[in-house]
């Protein structure tokens, strides 16, 4: 069901804890499903240096939410900074019912961006 990718970043996440020294967080929660996901990021100089994410959900919030923690360093600090592509890409394919975790990554981020701590 799931690309060995996928399941590589739901078995072994990257970038899942908190962050002491974050300038940015947020909260998100997918309605549709309740999963949950809280961001932490460190922004210097308009770019993501370093990224953090904590989740409550299924297997495709978890490999999201890793996807999207391997690929924000380095870029630019806003919220399209990481496309759907790009996390399918890195992901192998999203199974359709696992796609609202891409919303959920969205909005998290997005916020995140929003709120400067």
């Amino acid at each position: 069901m799931y690309a060995p990718s996928f399941q590589d970043h739901f078995l072994h996440p990257r970038g899942q804890g908190d962050l002491a020294e974050a300038t940015h967080r947020a909260e998100a929660t997918d309605e549709a499903c309740g999963d949950w996901m809280a961001l932490a990021l460190r922004v210097e100089s308009g770019r993501v240096v370093e990224a953090r994410y904590r989740v409550r959900g299924c297997p495709g919030a978890v490999a999201v939410g890793s996807a999207l923690m391997a690929l924000l360093p380095g870029r630019a600090a806003l919220p399209g900074a990481v496309t759907d592509a790009e996390l399918e890409g890195a992901l192998g394919e999203i199974p359709r019912m696992k796609r609202h975790a891409l919303r959920l990554a969205r909005a998290a981020l997005a916020q995140a961006l929003r709120n400067a701590s």
